[in-house]
């Protein structure tokens, strides 16, 4: 046998083993795509319990429940003007919610207590892990879907001192998704579904979660804040960043030291906080 022969038996030889190789390796690893369709099934089952669809009026939209006591977050836009609204849950219960509060100003939440003696809440944590690209999912309603699972990925995140602190999605979403969750990959919210471009395609926004936190009374208790108070339209800034205006605005910080400070009167007051020791700060 000249050298040539040897060269191409151990050519054939080599690609042989890696072949099988592979071949082992690949019936040792279960299919990718099977073990990502298992984790999107049981991310599916552990948020659509807590989703519930809203109506009122000629109005539809979707919610989702914050605490054990029936207490459901949703977009204002959704409730309107309403004292009460329809809720239907996931096991088919038809129920009347009453309204309880409404953020102020321009922002799009509302809080609406529902009758039930136990709900499986959400957890309103995890915005501080996302980054532009990260994997998002939404569970909601529209016309002719209820409690439909919609997926994408984050394509823009607005600072929280903008006009609107909000992040952009590329989830497809219907109208009646509004006031629904976006949540990340751990199932935790990080946003609440508000609007999107109707004659983009698949462009969608959401109200970051610690927006939601710092603008209802009914999740101050859910809010690991320091709440500063200062007086009524005043910018409140925090290590830095404004971070909403008087007479109170509660930041979700991590622990350690902070620097608050706002211009009032044209001076300007200035505290150090040692967070969570201190959890209320008062400019004046």
């Amino acid at each position: 046998m000249n050298s040539k022969s040897i060269r191409l038996l151990t050519a054939l030889a080599l690609t042989l083993c890696a072949s099988t190789a592979y071949a082992q390796d690949g019936a040792a690893d279960e299919d990718p795509l099977a073990a990502v369709e298992t984790y999107q099934q049981k991310l599916f089952e552990k948020v659509a319990p807590s989703v519930i669809f809203i109506s009122q009026g000629n109005s539809i939209g979707s919610g989702f429940f914050v605490d054990a006591q029936g207490l459901a977050l949703t977009n204002k836009h959704v409730v309107g003007e309403a004292k009460e609204v329809k809720v239907v849950l996931q096991d088919g219960r038809k129920l009347t919610a009453k309204v309880v509060e409404r953020a102020k100003g321009e922002t799009d939440l509302a809080l609406v207590k529902v009758p039930v003696k136990s709900s499986k809440a959400l957890s309103l944590t995890g915005f501080d892990d996302l980054r532009v690209g990260s994997w998002v999912g939404s569970v909601g309603h529209g016309v002719g879907g209820v409690w439909t699972f919609t997926k994408g990925m984050v394509s823009n995140i607005y600072p929280s001192d903008k006009s609107r602190p909000i992040f952009q999605t590329q989830i497809p979403l219907n109208p009646g998704a509004s006031g629904g969750p976006v949540f990340d990959r751990k199932g935790r919210v990080v946003g609440v579904v508000t609007a999107g471009i109707t004659d983009s395609n698949s462009v969608n926004f959401a109200i970051r979660s610690d927006v939601a936190l710092g603008s209802l009374d009914g999740l101050s208790e859910q809010c690991r804040c320091l709440v500063v108070t200062a007086p009524e339209g005043v910018p409140v800034f925090v290590n830095g960043k404004m971070m909403g205006k008087g007479p109170e605005v509660r930041v979700q910080l991590s622990d350690g030291k902070h620097e608050v400070f706002a211009v009032i009167k044209g001076k300007m007051k200035k505290k150090k906080v040692a967070f969570p020791k201190t959890k209320a700060v008062e400019l004046e």
